[in-house]
């Protein structure tokens, strides 16, 4: 009789085992699943202050834009390439190749 208890007890322990590693089983999943949200989330968040950052730039651009005239003649002047009457501007470019070293096909 003492087998039997001991094949009993070796069945029970067995057994909950099996159930503790189904559960794990189904649990991992999820886990996983939450993981990854939680990175989406963190990036989402950094995305968002990057945004927020973006929109603070705009509304002190756009205050700068309504009251600082000197700020306008900048943007006019590098943005736009407007320049005084009477004014010369220079605009000097890069030739990356020049024309000697280049080839004909």
């Amino acid at each position: 009789m003492n087998y039997w208890v001991m094949i009993y007890r070796i069945g029970w322990i067995t057994l909950s085992i099996l159930v503790v590693v189904a559960v794990i089983a189904m649990f991992v999943p999820q886990f996983k699943q939450y993981n990854e949200l939680r990175r989406k989330e963190s990036a989402l968040q950094d995305e968002i202050q990057l945004e927020e950052e973006i929109v603070k730039h705009l509304k002190d651009q756009q205050e700068r834009l309504k009251s600082d005239p000197r700020f306008i003649e900048k943007l006019a002047r590098e943005e736009l390439g407007y320049a005084k009457p009477d004014e010369t501007v220079f605009r000097f470019t890069d030739d990356e190749t020049p024309s000697s070293n280049r080839t004909s096909r």
